[in-house]
């Protein structure tokens, strides 16, 4: 009733207060520049807070952040909102009236949607046009544009300026330290342990196309408990195994894909020198019997008569031998001379196939395929086999002094009696499958990726394989690199692809690289058109060349590029000298380059299966423990082989020049004049070759061959006019599609020439060798030292004659004849 009576009274106060209100309202002043909309809303902030206060309302949190917020919404509008609008406004109604002008233009035009399209499409190749024109590093590129192909030439000479500024020496040597640090022998894992680090490293460095390729091989690995080597008195035994060390495996002697002896072998022994067919008649004619003997045979040998060891297994086994002890020569390491070295090395017979020794011939990378039992595949060994040490083969030989046929330094064979007699017994722990692994990293090209070269190198080790493997690692580890920082510095990559590929199982009969290439076999065909192989790159002083005659050019060319700084010194005349000056110096002024490449090596399976022309350079010449725990990080210092590195440098920059050419130049830089000049040079050797082993009975006819090279030499020459007209052509103008075509063509031509030498021949007579214009003899010398002939060419002609099937080698002659003409054809089909 009270609050009623208060009502009343306040309305009639406030009907009071109207009648004393001025007829005009009073001014509101604008303290301190703000708006009327800011007072307004303070007002309306103050009047909510006092009407809270006299409700007696307690302030909340959810109040102040009420209040808060619209006092940041209101902020955000006066400062962002409001002259953005007013900014914005005036571009809308410009943008509106352009669009409406646009759009009356474009209907007089035509129809309104195909116009659209084509505008779309003319802003879109404008802005690929700038793109490609201003991202490309002008400062190596050549000399004009091609049309299907990135956009660039590029200037060879340019990027590989930049090589050496990437060459670090000290990484090399950390590289090779830790490569060295641990033994690898192939399957065990330290193998898989730096076949990670390789593949590793790749990916690191920017390789993104990778490959761990896990392939199954035979393998067998030493057992020191039930193996050994004694006379049969009992009164000596030999020491199987190095330094001392009778408990870790890479210590012990064993030969890879060697044949165990199930149980004791007592025989006389007979001491039958290298183990050359000359060796074996020269003991044979002396009327002493090898038959259910066991043979010592010293590792290696020399010129013509070398051969490699799996082939003296063979005369062995022809001679119904019972074993073969192998006697592993004495080696100096600086000053210190060693004669307990033992060299591990493998006796499965190569000659005849490389790969898998229970799948000779097919691959093996399906763990379901076919595998034969031991006595029935070709290329194992069918006798037992050991090596031992110097010191242990000298005191056996000791034993036979005077007996049998003398030999060079006064040592004799033994005359067989039964007073000379050895128990022998060997024993190795054997896996029919077990995995090997290989890892192949790529660097894709930008026009023609599908075909590539290939830079290959040894990883595993029957122990630390210092100079063996590990240095060809490191060079093309360094390789890697390089290519990789020339990718990010130039924007660039090859024209053609360039493959890396660490292999596995070298040492059991090249398995890593001849399984992978007998999987892939005829893709190689259509895309391989160079391997260069980095095995044993560093181990002395001698650079040593050999390369595919169409490949001679581009090496001198690499060569006179590249500094020899590990001849620098205080003698002026050898400073600044090139690679091509330091090769000319070590060989009279000339710079000859052969392609006797017959050594066991990876290049083996490329040359023979598949017909890829094929590079070796590196610095050897001296004796190295090869095959043996000797071969360490420790000793390649103490030899002084590379003490500043400055050889893996040089290396290092002639490889990358020379890949840098072959995957890089428009048109794969094939020089045909050379390869028929170098086959014309052959054919005279081949004759006397003829003439020599058949003792002057068998002249072979080479008519046919001669000319069909001449045809050869008139497609070599249309190649070089194309070569030299096109050239001419894009100095001055962009590359037209139709000559990219051609020029695509032509390669693809090029390495189809390659595989016409390798005709698939189902029942060839040996089962790894196809290639019937370079390849391996089956009785070529082990090493290309000191030797007499052209050894890798026309082997099938040069088997023929060697067994005196004279029918047979006239035959392949003039198979060969034919197969050049069809090649010449084939060089330029679909060209003119």
């Amino acid at each position: 009733m009270a609050n009623s009576t208060a009502d009343v009274t306040a309305v009639n106060s406030g009907g009071d207060a109207e009648s004393d209100m001025p007829l005009e309202p009073p001014d509101y002043d604008v303290v301190g520049g703000g708006t009327i909309e800011e007072l307004e809303m303070e007002n309306e902030l103050f009047d909510d807070a006092t009407t809270r206060s006299t409700a007696g309302v307690r302030e909340s949190y959810v109040s102040r952040a009420t209040i808060m917020t619209k006092k940041f919404i209101y902020v955000i509008n006066r400062t962002v909102i409001s002259p953005v609008s007013r900014m914005v406004d005036p571009v809308f109604e410009v943008y509106r009236l352009a669009s409406q002008y646009y759009e009356s233009w474009v209907l007089k035009i035509g129809n309104p949607l195909v116009v659209n399209r084509l505008l779309y499409v003319f802003m879109l190749m404008l802005v690929i046009f700038f793109i490609t024109k201003y991202s490309d590093d002008e400062s190596v590129n050549g000399e004009t544009t091609g049309a299907l192909g990135s956009g660039k030439f590029y200037d060879i000479d340019k990027i590989g300026e930049s090589i050496r500024d990437y060459i670090d020496p000290k990484l090399m040597e950390e590289n090779l330290e830790y490569l060295s640090l641990m033994p690898h022998i192939t399957g065990t894992k330290g193998d898989l342990a730096l076949a990670t680090y390789i593949q590793k490293y790749m990916k690191n460095n920017g390789v993104r196309v990778l490959d761990f390729n896990e392939v199954q091989s035979f393998l067998n690995y030493p057992n020191a408990q039930d193996t050994y080597l004694k006379l049969a008195d009992d009164s000596w035994k030999a020491t199987l195994y190095e330094q001392g060390n009778s408990n870790d495996m890479q210590y012990l002697a064993y030969n890879p894909d060697s044949l165990n002896t199930n149980e004791e072998v007592e025989a006389e022994y007979v001491y039958v020198h290298y183990g050359s067919e000359m060796d074996f008649k020269a003991v044979a004619e002396k009327g002493i019997s090898l038959e259910n003997k066991i043979v010592l045979i010293r590792y290696g040998g020399s010129g013509e008569s070398s051969q490699p060891e799996l082939n003296k297994i063979l005369w062995a086994q022809k001679y119904k031998a019972k074993a073969v002890v192998f006697i592993s020569p004495p080696v100096k390491l600086g000053s210190l001379e060693v004669d307990d070295m033992i060299q591990n090395l493998n006796v499965a017979l190569t000659r005849r196939c490389a790969g898998d020794i229970l799948t000779p011939g097919w691959s093996s990378e399906d763990g379901y395929v076919t595998r034969l039992p031991w006595f029935k595949s070709d290329i194992t060994p069918k006798i037992p086999s050991i090596p031992i040490s110097w010191k242990d083969g000298s005191f056996l030989i000791d034993k036979l002094k005077d007996k049998g046929v003398k030999f060079d330094n006064a040592v004799f064979s033994g005359d067989g009696s039964s007073t000379k007699k050895l128990k022998l017994k060997i024993v190795t722990d054997t896996r029919a499958t077990h995995q090997i692994w290989n890892i192949i990293g790529t660097i894709e090209g930008r026009e023609q990726s599908g075909l590539g070269i290939i830079i290959g190198s040894s990883r595993d080790s029957t122990c630390y394989g210092t100079m063996e493997g590990n240095t060809g690692s490191v060079i093309m580890l360094e390789m890697v690199k390089i290519f990789t920082a020339l990718q990010r510095e130039h924007n660039w990559s090859p024209s053609r692809s360039i493959h890396f590929v660490s292999f596995d199982a070298t040492n059991y009969n090249l398995a890593g690289s001849s399984e992978w290439i007998e999987n892939k076999k005829e893709r190689f065909k259509k895309e391989g058109y160079i391997y260069i192989d980095l095995n044993d790159a560093i181990s002395g002083d001698d650079l040593q060349i050999q390369a595919h005659p169409v490949l001679h050019d581009i090496i001198r060319y690499a060569l006179a590029k590249v500094k020899a700084q590990h001849t620098a010194s205080d003698n002026k005349e050898k400073q600044d000298i090139t690679l091509h000056d330091l090769y000319k110096n070590q060989n009279n002024g000339q710079d000859p380059i052969s392609y006797n490449m017959v050594e066991l090596k990876n290049y083996i399976p490329f040359i023979n299966l598949i017909n890829v022309p094929s590079i070796e350079i590196k610095y050897g010449g001296l004796q190295y423990p090869k095959g043996s725990c000797y071969d360490s990080f420790d000793n390649f210092k103490r030899m002084n082989v590379d003490k500043s590195f400055k050889k893996h440098q040089e290396l290092v920059e002639l490889h990358c020049y020379i890949a840098l050419a072959l995957a890089e130049k428009s048109l794969i830089p094939y020089d045909f004049n050379s390869l028929v000049n170098f086959l014309h040079k052959s054919v005279d050797d081949l004759e006397s070759y003829a003439k020599d082993v058949s003792g002057n009975k068998f002249q072979l006819d080479t008519n046919g061959l001669r000319k069909a090279l001449e045809i050869l030499r008139g497609s070599g020459t249309h190649f070089q006019t194309w070569l030299t007209e096109w050239t001419e052509f894009v100095k001055d103008s962009p590359e037209p599609s139709y000559l990219a075509i051609r020029r695509y063509k032509w390669n693809d031509n090029l390495v189809l020439f390659n595989s016409m030498f390798v005709p698939s021949d189902p029942k060839p007579k040996r089962e790894g060798y196809f290639n019937i214009l370079f390849g391996t003899p089956f009785m070529s010398p082990a090493t290309n030292e000191g030797i007499k002939y052209n050894w890798n060419t026309f082997p099938s002609v040069r088997d023929g004659i060697y067994v005196g099937d004279y029918k047979f080698a006239q035959e392949e002659c003039n198979k060969l004849a034919n197969v050049i003409i069809s090649a010449s054809s084939v060089l330029l089909d679909q060209i003119y």
